[in-house]
């Protein structure tokens, strides 16, 4: 019985010597496609060529084309998103100009629309005006007017109040 274990092993053991012989064994020079050094040299030159060109094509431009893809499509998302509030906000819009106080509402504040009975009274909002003045005459003046009016204003709320003797 060890025998045949000694048997099959050296069969497996010869085969695969004869395989690795038949690999390693250089070309026979009669089965060669050229015996000149520089074409074999400009042949395994061209093989590599083609290999590196699969291996662009198969791997390296997908992956590229992949990256760029995918930035672009979250850039695309995000438009998509804002769109779609905007289209919300439009909905929003028109659903308000729906009903009659939304329309009566719209009407006064583009066309300034007013009821029967009602006075449309327009105020352009107070600029800002500088408050730090020069501490000399007459500035002194200025200021302190400035100051009693901004006081008035705060404590009432009456927007026609600075107007008022």
């Amino acid at each position: 019985m060890a025998q045949s274990k000694n048997t099959s092993g050296r069969r497996i053991g010869d085969r695969t010597r004869d395989l690795s012989r038949a690999i390693a064994r250089p070309t026979p020079e009669h089965s060669r496609l050229t015996r000149f050094k520089s074409v074999q040299l400009l042949l395994r030159v061209g093989g590599a060529t083609v290999a590196l060109a699969a291996m662009f094509s198969l791997f390296v431009f997908p992956v590229r084309d992949y990256v760029s893809q995918s930035g672009s499509l979250t850039r695309k998302l995000g438009e998509i998103e804002a769109l779609a509030e905007a289209n919300e906000q439009l909905q929003n819009e028109v659903n308000d100009l729906a009903t009659p106080e939304g329309i009566r509402n719209a009407a006064r504040s583009q066309l300034g629309y007013v009821l029967p009975g009602e006075q449309r009274i327009a105020l352009a909002p107070m600029p800002d005006l500088p408050t730090v003045l020069p501490n000399t005459w007459p500035y002194t003046l200025i200021s302190d007017i400035v100051t009693i009016r901004a006081n008035v204003v705060a404590t009432t709320k009456d927007p026609l109040a600075p107007l008022g003797p």
